[in-house]
């Protein structure tokens, strides 16, 4: 499987997997053992599998505490971009919020937004999908944002 990333960018292939988990406190550690198992199955840069796998831990434990159906976890790797979808059944969006340095908690979103090269949300019928693109050194991320709220590291005013 070594050839699985250059093959997929040569050819435009997309890889895609998917999978649904409970809102219970466990899913969060099973959603970061599939997106790990599955990246890694695709030979992804070891580096980039950590950086997804976090995204993957912020936005699945968000989707816990703010929706109360299944969790939907969606990764596709097309050429050196990797999507990850966390789907969950609240409609309403996100809110990334500047973090208290003495909070523990509302870093979630900030962590992706620097991890990732882009990241938002969208509405569907069952709730939204929260969603954050990765890129490999030297891959080409193209401009897939059209009907999202798109986001970047920057976007949060009062960040440092």
């Amino acid at each position: 499987m070594a050839g699985d990333v250059s093959e997929a960018a040569a050819t435009g292939r997309v890889l895609k997997l998917s999978t649904r988990l409970p809102p219970a406190t466990t899913s969060a550690g099973e959603a970061r053992e599939f997106v790990g198992t599955a990246l890694r199955s695709w030979s992804v840069a070891e580096e980039l599998v950590c950086d997804v796998v976090l995204a993957t831990s912020e936005l699945v434990t968000n989707a816990i505490e703010h929706s109360t159906g299944d969790i939907r976890v969606e990764l596709s790797l097309t050429g050196g971009r990797v999507l990850l979808r966390v789907g969950d059944d609240a409609e309403a969006g996100p809110v990334r919020k500047a973090p208290s340095l003495l909070s523990e908690r509302s870093r979630g979103l900030t962590i992706v937004a620097a991890m990732s090269v882009a990241w938002g949300h969208e509405p569907d019928g069952d709730g939204k999908w929260v969603w954050a693109e990765f890129a490999q050194v030297g891959a080409e991320v193209g401009d897939q944002a059209r009907g999202y709220v798109r986001e970047s590291a920057g976007s949060l005013s009062g960040d440092n």
